[in-house]
């Protein structure tokens, strides 16, 4: 990932991040002060990529210990994290286009990989936007088809589908 570094997000991000969440997901905004919570609630699982040369925020990845099963409510607080996660869930990631295609996720999924381990969990799950599907799948996510994810995919749009891999 050249010319590009993760880094820890801090609420001071999160200006930035609510305008890379417009440009890229304009469809579906959620309210900044649920990241503020996640930020919070699980401060190591959010991450901003930066461009080198100048600094700039060119992307974000929000994630987070999370039970199996189950798919945190979009746009909402959490409260606490579940005290036996058995995922590590990937809430969100968003890079604008010229941080597109560099390697970011996979940088990313390895860094996040490491967390999961530390904390016993052998398992990423996340909910794939249909437009990400194709990416998902070439990450080693699997689709899980559940009838009681039904109702809250709905919420993410038609298409969208709950999805799985092991931990590196």
């Amino acid at each position: 990932m050249k010319n590009h570094r993760w880094s820890l997000m801090n609420e001071t991000d999160l200006p930035v991040v609510e305008q890379i969440m417009l440009a890229t997901y304009p469809h579906l905004l959620e309210d900044i002060s649920s990241i503020r919570e996640r930020i919070r609630l699980f401060p190591e699982g959010s991450r901003i990529l930066r461009r080198s040369v100048d600094d700039v925020i060119v992307g974000y990845f929000i994630s987070h210990p999370w039970a199996a099963h189950s798919i945190p409510p979009l746009s909402s607080l959490l409260g606490e994290l579940p005290t036996k996660a058995e995922v590590y869930y990937i809430h969100d990631i968003a890079l604008m286009p010229d941080a597109q295609g560099i390697g970011a996720a996979r940088a990313i999924l390895a860094d996040m990989s490491q967390i999961a381990r530390n904390l016993h969990i052998n398992r990423f799950a996340l909910v794939a936007l249909a437009s990400a599907l194709a990416f998902w799948t070439t990450q080693g996510f699997r689709e899980i088809h559940e009838d009681a994810f039904k109702e809250k995919l709905r919420t993410y749009g038609p298409g969208a589908q709950y999805m799985q891999r092991a931990v590196d």
